[in-house]
């Protein structure tokens, strides 16, 4: 079985890395969602000026996204000249999550079930997706493997006293890479020293005090140096102004419209939200005044006009509470269950059909059904805290990303660890298999009394 999987993970790579090549040259706009203005034009001003702002053309300071993917961007832009060269590029950049979770799952359980992880990471749609189109996904899922792989030493294969405290810095800093890149891992590290105190409680207080700053300085020096740009610069502590974004222009808008109801975009417009862009940005337009994700109600505010926005709609949000839950989980399940076909088939440059619907739909069933048998298994296995770690990450991730903009593609970043859980559970479930088929008893093999016997009748 093994070699099947070698096979799969060799094959899938090559479609990965050589369909996203040929795309953004054959089909530019596939791979340029609205949102990627609101990351390209930022990475341009970088390499022109230096600065995270706008655009070349606009100075206003960059606050709505986070700087991690402007600055993947800007090198790759700045030595090949090329926008095309980002989908390849960033392609081959992804399989390295491949990579880590066949790592990861081969410390842990074993060959055969670490390469079925990894043939679940390189075949799955959002991974396929996310590895060609000019957004954080991708980026975010290989940080992501990146500290499973390192919360791997940390939380299972040695014994508190042996960690190093070089692998806690190092988990403390891909957890300040991740926020940098997407911004919903902002409290993640609050949850990550919680996890880390847990783990180390057993150690004495300075040992214990040593491992959760060395965590928490990469963290305190990345997110919080960004955090000091942001207040000299537009006047707002926050990391980014997107969360701000949501809360009002998504969540509230769509809390009024269920309390009032009138349209979501009706809600948006009186709200004086920006009008949704179903289309690409061609032009590629990022200024404070035109492009998703780059305009700016107001520049001379605190946090641009967004801090603002943050504080009335978590106001509505608290005024409908009824509304808000509904609206909450709703987000949750398009998180967990979405097939992601509309931007699968966008990507693809195919048409959606039901069919399709029902095999992106049976594949996240699939994968969760196992995850959820494999939950179980680690819960009650010697490595229990790093499946705790694993668990708790898919949680944290899958609720702070919930709320009228949640979709599938939120749900990309979560892949390997998604797939290392089932794998964990496929394992199981074969194992029992194997068990049930071996000892089930072999069935009576009764011969038929012969006439004129002793014992006929």
């Amino acid at each position: 079985m093994w070699r099947w999987a070698v096979a799969i993970l060799i094959v899938a790579a090559i479609a990965r890395v050589g369909f996203a090549a040929w795309i953004a040259h054959a089909e530019p706009a596939a791979v340029r969602p609205p949102d990627t203005p609101g990351y390209l034009e930022p990475a341009r001003a970088l390499i022109e000026t230096g600065r995270f702002s706008l655009s070349p053309a606009d100075p206003t300071p960059m606050y709505v996204r986070t700087p991690g993917y402007p600055a993947f961007l800007a090198p790759i832009l700045w030595l090949t000249g090329s926008e095309w060269a980002i989908s390849p590029i960033q392609a081959v950049v992804s399989l390295a999550a491949v990579a880590a979770t066949v790592l990861v799952g081969w410390r842990l359980f074993g060959k055969t079930a670490a390469l079925v992880a990894g043939a679940v990471v390189a075949l799955d749609p959002l991974q396929f997706l996310s590895a060609g189109t000019i957004m954080t996904e991708s980026l975010t899922t290989v940080l992501l493997a990146a500290m499973i792989a390192v919360g791997a030493m940390v939380f299972a294969l040695r014994p508190p006293q042996q960690v190093p405290p070089v692998a806690v810095f190092a988990l403390g800093a891909l957890t300040a890479a991740a926020a940098m890149v997407r911004p919903t891992f902002w409290f993640y590290p609050v949850v990550l020293l919680a996890l880390l105190a847990v783990r180390f409680r057993g150690l004495r207080w300075r040992s214990l005090l040593i491992r959760l700053l060395a965590c928490a300085l990469p963290v305190v020096l990345v997110v919080g140096g960004w955090q000091l740009r942001n207040h000299s610069t537009v006047g707002s502590w926050d990391i980014s102004g997107i969360a701000d974004i949501n809360l009002y222009c998504y969540n509230a808008a769509e809390v009024e419209a269920k309390a009032t109801g009138i349209s979501y975009d009706d809600a948006r417009r009186q709200l004086g939200c920006p009008a949704l862009l179903s289309a690409p940005n061609p032009e590629g337009i990022c200024t404070r005044s035109f492009g998703y994700g780059c305009w700016i109600p107001d520049p001379d505010a605190p946090g641009q006009g967004l801090n603002a926005w943050g504080s009335e709609g978590i106001r509505i949000m608290l005024d409908h509470p009824v509304q808000t839950a509904h609206m909450l989980a709703e987000g949750v399940a398009a998180e967990v269950a979405g097939s992601a076909q509309s931007k699968l088939t966008y990507y693809l440059d195919i048409d959606g059909s039901p069919p399709l619907t029902v095999v992106l739909s049976a594949w996240a069933l699939a994968l969760w059904a196992f995850a959820a048998v494999g939950a179980v298994v680690g819960l009650r296995s010697k490595h229990r805290g790093f499946w705790v770690f694993v668990i708790v990450t898919i949680g944290f991730v899958i609720l702070m990303s919930t709320g009228r903009a949640g979709d599938a593609r939120f749900r990309a970043p979560l892949v390997p660890l998604i797939a290392l859980l089932a794998a964990l559970g496929i394992r199981y479930t074969v194992d029992r298999v194997r068990r049930a088929a071996v000892t089930r008893p072999a069935p009576r093999n009764e011969q038929p009394i012969a006439a004129g016997s002793a014992l006929a009748p």
